[in-house]
């Protein structure tokens, strides 16, 4: 009943989208052979939705009076369970079109960077573009299940140039060269906090080599690497960022967190209390992993790393339940991986000293 209801929902705003598109627009069928295509990179903004940047696609014929942007980044923040439905995996993103000039304002504004890479594309290339986006607007292929990597902005724009391209664009180029972990914080060194939220969700999948182009700024890179398809590019618009000397969205910040915590690892009230949120942070862990529909939030090793037999050991008293526990720390080091360790240090740490300092106390007598 409720896909059904989608569906109609889904079906009127189509229609409704499509006549003010056709209205606003006066959409030619078809391009000149002036026409120019380009990918619009976009920098990032201090809201979690912008962290990674922005993927869009211009068209430009001047022989036709048309520049316009297609944006496959769009969602409504009042669709009901807006959060529920993100972390499930629910949420519809949809592809837009808008002016040009109303595009770069938009992210002028927002003092976001934008930089823009012409394609070159022969003519009957463009128009099969021009044709395939046109086909995803007016179809229910507008719509979307957004994926964190393998289904975005930027996934949509090169799934497009790939389908008219002889080659599909290379992906091992230097900057993607690398696990989907590892390109992720790459792009959050400003903003170590959501860095270590995001790392701490995704799990054991996002370890793995990447084998597509999922990132804005790494498909920028992607497409300077594969020369054949650059023919020129340039900014549009340039930000001057501002140095701050200290920041407190960092990991000196977590580390004396952690430091403080630490203090109280002999104390038996602060290891019970310590457990049992350890045990909270593990059990959520795992209720995401499982109620998702994001593979990349599947199989958390951390699950077993704050593992609530710590704190179920400490309530019975079970010297056992001790031992089970510190092996299922022990087995979940080998999937968390070296990036996730490097980006979460001081609660790795802080967690082996309070599991050693327990292991210590419970080996004499509970």
């Amino acid at each position: 009943m409720n896909n059904n209801v989608l569906k109609i929902k889904q079906q009127i705003v189509l229609i409704i989208c499509c006549f003010s598109f056709l209205s606003s627009f006066a959409q030619p069928q078809t391009l000149t052979e002036n026409a120019e295509i380009s990918v619009l990179t976009c920098g990032t903004a201090n809201e979690m939705y912008t962290l990674f940047g922005h993927t869009a696609l211009r068209i430009k014929d001047v022989d036709q009076n048309l520049d316009v942007v297609y944006n496959w980044g769009m969602f409504d923040f009042k669709t009901p369970n807006f959060l529920a439905k993100f972390i499930k995996g629910d949420l519809l993103y949809y592809l837009d079109v808008d002016r040009f000039d109303d595009f770069l304002y938009a992210y002028t504004n927002g003092n976001r960077e934008v930089f823009e890479q012409q394609l070159n594309l022969s003519y009957d290339q463009k128009l099969k573009i021009w044709d395939e986006i046109n086909r995803q607007l007016k179809s229910n292929e507008r719509f979307y299940t957004y994926g964190f990597i393998r289904n975005n902005c930027t996934t949509k724009v090169v799934d497009v140039i790939n389908k008219v391209i002889d080659k599909p664009l290379a992906v091992d180029f230097p900057s993607n060269n690398h696990s989907y972990r590892y390109i992720l914080n790459d792009g959050l060194e400003n903003h170590y906090f959501e860095k270590l939220g995001i790392n701490l969700l995704f799990s054991y999948p996002t370890n793995k080599k990447a084998d597509l182009i999922f990132l804005p700024l790494k498909f920028k890179d992607g497409i300077a690497f594969n020369k054949s398809i650059l023919k020129s590019e340039k900014k549009l618009n340039t930000v001057n960022e501002i140095k701050e000397k200290f920041r407190f969205n960092s990991i000196y910040t977590l580390w004396i967190i952690a430091i403080v915590f630490a203090l109280g690892v002999f104390n038996k009230k602060a290891r019970l209390w310590y457990f049992g949120i350890t045990a909270i942070f593990g059990l959520f862990l795992l209720t995401v992993s499982l109620y998702t529909n994001h593979t990349e939030l599947h199989f958390n090793a951390l699950t077993l790393f704050y593992n609530p037999l710590f704190f179920v050991a400490l309530v019975l008293k079970n010297k056992k339940i001790i031992i089970t526990a510190v092996v299922l720390t022990v087995i979940s080091l080998i999937f968390i991986g070296i990036e996730l360790m490097m980006v979460a240090a001081p609660l790795i740490v802080l967690h082996s000293v309070y599991v050693l300092a327990l292991f210590l106390s419970k080996a004499k007598s509970v």
